[in-house]
């Protein structure tokens, strides 16, 4: 079981839209990217992300959303609410934590349009190496 962690960190992920054309009436849209820097206060977290714009070109500007959720018994929830790029509505995320509490994935949901799937990594950075290195100085 995952219990007091922290989610606070950059994380990178990717979100999948769905392969049914029923839902996708884009046809196969391509996996979208993501950044998120998320802030964890025991277990409620907030944040940003920022992802590319597939819908106005390639020219457009990324688009910045902030998210709020929470996680408990190794699952975070959160809903994303978008800043740009033509998105009016909000996007709820349900995921599963690993248990090293460096990845989560599952599922999110546009309530009565679409719904997908992500998965995000934790951006480790190596806390050993400058300490390596002012040792071995």
């Amino acid at each position: 079981m995952v219990d007091h962690i922290d989610l606070t960190g950059r994380w990178e992920g990717v979100y999948f839209y769905p392969v049914d054309e029923e839902l996708n009436p884009f046809d196969e849209l391509a996996p979208t990217p993501f950044t998120a820097e998320l802030a964890d206060n025991a277990g409620m977290v907030e944040g940003r992300t920022l992802e590319p714009d597939l819908f106005s070109g390639a020219d457009a500007s990324p688009i910045p959303a902030r998210l709020e959720g929470h996680h408990a018994d190794g699952e975070l929830t959160f809903t994303k609410f978008p800043e740009g790029g033509g998105q009016v509505h909000t996007i709820d995320y349900v995921g599963s934590i690993s248990r090293d509490a460096n990845s989560i994935s599952g599922r999110w949901i546009i309530y009565g349009e679409w719904e997908g799937t992500f998965r995000m990594q934790r951006r480790v950075v190596a806390s050993g190496v400058a300490t390596r290195t002012t040792a071995e100085a």
